[in-house]
């Protein structure tokens, strides 16, 4: 009967630690879209704080493969996923664990997609950036010519009439 208590308590723990992550990744969600109104604002320095914050979200989430097979190892499961550790519990605890997988797919559905967002904004800020850095080359070139085409040298434009990036 104590044997099968404390297969129970771990149990109850190892939905507990799958739930505390779940809430990580749903709290995720909000930094994400926040990170992807900064990068369209282009604020630095706020895009930097939103990015801290979501290191803390990996600093907490590290030992996630080695805090699942502990709870793996202690409940005798096996399996290369949740979804195959789920199907060896007992069909009632299947049903609530199959809950909170669902949950977490979807939360990470959603995790991707922002991710996605962020990634395809950043390189076409990344692309615009290139472009004017190259335009910017063509028109610092102050070389002058004669009718006839020779160089007469290059002069010096007032600083006013240049534009900087």
């Amino acid at each position: 009967m104590s044997e099968n208590k404390n297969y129970k308590q771990i149990l109850d723990n190892f939905y507990d630690y799958l739930f505390g992550v779940i809430k990580l990744h749903r709290e995720m969600i909000p930094k994400l879209k926040d990170e992807l109104m900064l990068i369209q604002s282009g604020s630095l320095d706020e895009l930097s704080i939103n990015l801290n914050h979501q290191q803390l979200f990996i600093y907490q989430t590290k030992n996630f493969t080695e805090d699942v097979a502990g709870y793996m190892n202690e409940l005798n499961l096996t399996g290369k996923n949740l979804s195959e550790v789920i199907k060896q519990l007992p069909m009632d605890e299947q049903l609530r664990f199959d809950e909170l997988l669902s949950q977490f797919e979807k939360t990470s559905r959603e995790i991707q997609f922002y991710k996605e967002k962020c990634q395809t904004l950043l390189e076409m800020k990344l692309h615009q950036v290139k472009k004017n850095i190259a335009q910017s080359k063509l028109k610092s070139d102050k070389t002058t010519y004669q009718e006839d085409g020779t160089e007469v040298g290059s002069i010096n434009l007032p600083r006013a009439f240049e534009k900087s990036i």
